[in-house]
This record gives C-alpha cells, structure tokens and sequence, in this order.
C-alpha cells in the first residue's frame, strides 16, 4: 500500500529513480565507468566534453564523466553510513529517554542532545575530523556525532505519546520487561517519521561529505569525490568551467532527489496525505 502510494506522487517518483540511478552507478562503476577514474593522460588535459569524454577531462587529464560515476560510490557510503549510524544511536537514546520520562537517564539523555546540538553541525564536524585525521571512516564517524539528537528528539516525542497508548499498558500489566515493550510495542510504532527524516538527512550528509572534502578533511586523493572535484575545479572555472558544472550538478541532483523522495515517503505514510 506506501509503494503504491509512493509511485503515486510525482516528485517522490522521480526522486526515487535518481537515487536508484545513483545506486546502479555506485555498484557497478566498475563496469558503469567508461574509463578508470585515477588514470592521468596528460596530453588530454583540460578537453572540453567531446564523443570520447561527454564530460571533458580534469586538469590531470582524468575522464570527469568516470570521476562523477565513482564519486556516487563516496557520496552514498557516507551518507547511508552516517544516517544509519546517527539513526540507530539517536532513536535507541531518544526511546528509552521518552519511556523514562522525569528520570534521571531522561535527564541526562536530553543533556547530552543539547549539548551537541548547541555546537553548529559542520564546526562540530570540521572539528572531530580535524582531530580524528582525514578519512572515509572519520568523516562518517563525524557526521553521525553531529546528527544522532535530531533522530533522538523525534524518537522522544513520538514515545511520549506512544508510551500511553493501551496496548503498551496492556504489555506492563503483563509483566514485560521494559526493554521487550521498547522494542517490540513501542519502536516499531514511532518509526514512521524516522523513516521520512532519513530520506532528508541523507541529502544534508552529502552536501557535508562534499563540504569536508573541499576543504581537505574528508575522502583523500586521488579518490574520486564530488567534493574534490570541486576543489580541484573551482581553480580552473574561468577557462575549463565543465570541471566545477559538473560535479556541481551531481550534488544538486543528489540533494533534489532525496528531498523529493523524503517529501514522496511522508506523504504515502500519512493517510490523510494520501487521501488529498
């Protein structure tokens, strides 16, 4: 029934489709790409989109269009490491804090949200991975610190309401265990609006992923990432600007298809959405 919905609505369809275009290119760029991303050819540098290279070559003479495809790999291992992560971690918190509600671990669980929610996200970010050293694994380790209260508040606040619903009372008057009626009566009712929450983190990871790697603190070279790219072709956008378009625009699609995807699965999960 959400599937049947979620084709439905026109914007969450075609997000839905670029990011399985994504996925396809992430999986199979080893077969996808028309070129190894690494391979310089120097006597090709800096050529304009032709029949050879739709996409032009860099400034090392590497294929862009190869680069962008293996970029989409890096793009979705961080951004679906980093949501899962944050996800799992801000939900267990925020359920046993909202189950709690007035006791010491509720207080202190909120503490800890405000905490790292009162630090901007990407200073925050620039600063665990400034410490922790530059890598693929850091940056998701970072970006999961930085966003695991935001799944936390919403777990709360959907457990707070859940928590009195009669068939969570009707499991205590049986004598489950807390951690049983957590789990099985109450995280799979608060579960929906973390869903829709997902889809929309997943663009911001990738705008941060991006972000990080400009500035040198994410993925290394010669890694291909969106992020790079940009560094690397902001230099030359007066005389190749092909290098700075398009891994501009992979990274605007990317953003514009989990948002349109996010806003798809909201509505097929809300049935007052559904019926408008």
């Amino acid at each position: 029934m959400t599937f049947r919905a979620l084709i439905k609505v026109r914007g969450g369809l075609w997000g839905g489709i670029f990011i399985l275009i994504m996925l396809v290119s992430a999986i199979g760029a080893d077969w996808i790409s028309p070129y190894d991303p690494n391979v310089q050819n120097i006597p090709h540098r800096f050529a304009s989109p032709d029949f050879e290279h739709l996409m032009g070559t860099d400034y090392l003479g590497r294929d862009i269009l190869s680069r962008i495809i293996y970029g989409s790999r890096i793009a979705l291992l961080v951004a679906f490491g980093a949501v899962s992560l944050s996800s799992i971690v801000g939900v267990f918190l925020g359920v046993i804090s909202g189950y709690n509600e007035g006791k010491k671990i509720d207080y202190f669980i909120i503490w800890l949200f405000d905490v790292v929610r009162s630090f901007p996200q990407i200073i925050l970010a620039l600063a665990i991975v400034a410490v922790m050293g530059p890598s693929l694994f850091n940056v998701v380790v970072a970006l999961a610190i930085t966003a695991f209260p935001f799944y936390g508040r919403v777990a709360r606040a959907r457990t707070l309401s859940v928590k009195e619903a009669d068939y969570v009372k009707a499991a205590e008057a049986m004598g489950l265990k807390r951690l049983k009626i957590i789990f099985r009566h109450i995280t799979p009712n608060i579960i929906a609006p973390v869903i829709v929450c997902l889809g929309m983190d997943m663009a911001t990871m990738i705008v941060w992923e991006s972000g990080l790697s400009f500035l040198g603190l994410g993925v290394r070279p010669p890694t291909a990432s969106w992020g790079i790219m940009l560094r690397n072709g902001y230099k030359y956008m007066q005389t190749s600007p092909w290098m700075l378009l398009w891994p501009t625009l992979a990274i605007f699609m990317a953003m514009l298809a989990f948002s349109l995807f996010s806003e798809g699965l909201r509505i097929s999960l809300d049935p007052k959405e559904r019926e408008r």
